[in-house]
């Protein structure tokens, strides 16, 4: 039990779920915007459509390879551990537009409902201005504020993900990469076991800037025999699109 409720707390936090928990926010919003506004004459309309293409076209901007080579598409520490690239950061901000356009609003909000006397509703809408402040505050902090993405060393390989970092005994062998730009990586039974979760460990590719030839390439870099191999669900391997070939391991060392 205790397994498979960390195995589906893993997939509610996973990127996956980003717009799925933006578009639960907007409907809350909604909702207490229109409580909000109950007693006034007029009513004021966020433009949720626009934001949200803004902000999907800076995220589809910062995405696009030529743009992260310009930012700088690789950001490696002195310890060779990849950190989030710019563009990764860039594109995390975007949810901050909504943030700062729903702030003046509720300021607007709260002074006409001053005007008319609701205090009850003036108390509710100045505390949620307040609580957005510090919001966007912490948000920009933390989004903008490097991490380590990956590493892969002598020890083993770390994703924050996974929370610690997983010795070269504990793997059994690495997917071959599909069209997704992620590095994915398969357990041993006994590790897995140990830590009370599924055999397959992922993690996204695009924060660190790498592609995932780049990632089995690091990897081969400190364990040259580790085995790249398909990923069987139910004795059934699956069909893997757009599979490349296993990376040179001679081309391999710029990325230790």
């Amino acid at each position: 039990m205790a397994r498979r409720f960390s195995q589906f707390w893993t997939f509610l936090a996973s990127d996956r779920l980003g717009w799925a928990r933006l578009l639960a926010a907007l409907i809350g919003v909604t909702i207490v915007s229109n409580w909000l506004q109950w007693p006034l004459k007029t009513r004021q309309a966020f433009p949720f459509f626009w934001v949200l293409v803004a902000i999907w076209g800076v995220w589809r901007l910062a995405s696009w390879q030529r743009v992260e080579d310009w930012l700088g598409r690789v950001n490696l520490d002195d310890t060779g551990a990849w950190r989030t690239t710019r563009a990764d950061r860039i594109r995390r901000l975007g949810p901050l537009v909504i943030l700062c356009c729903g702030l003046e609003p509720l300021l607007r909000l709260s002074w006409e409902l001053w005007l008319i006397g609701d205090l009850l509703r003036v108390a509710v809408s100045l505390s949620i201005a307040a609580g957005l402040l510090a919001t966007m505050v912490s948000y920009a902090w933390r989004t903008w504020r490097s991490r380590v993405e990956l590493r892969i060393d002598a020890t083993g390989v770390f994703a924050p993900s996974w929370r610690r970092t997983y010795a070269w005994d504990e793997i059994a062998f690495a997917v071959q990469p599909s069209r997704s730009r992620e590095l994915r990586l398969a357990l041993t039974d006994e590790a897995a076991e140990a830590a009370g979760r599924g055999a397959l460990l992922t993690v996204a590719l695009p924060p660190t800037g790498l592609f995932p030839d780049e990632a089995l390439a690091a990897l081969r870099a400190f364990r040259p025999e580790l085995p790249i191999r398909p990923w069987i669900s139910n004795g059934v391997v699956l069909p893997i699109r757009g599979a490349t070939d296993l990376p040179d391991v001679g081309k391999v060392e710029t990325y230790g």
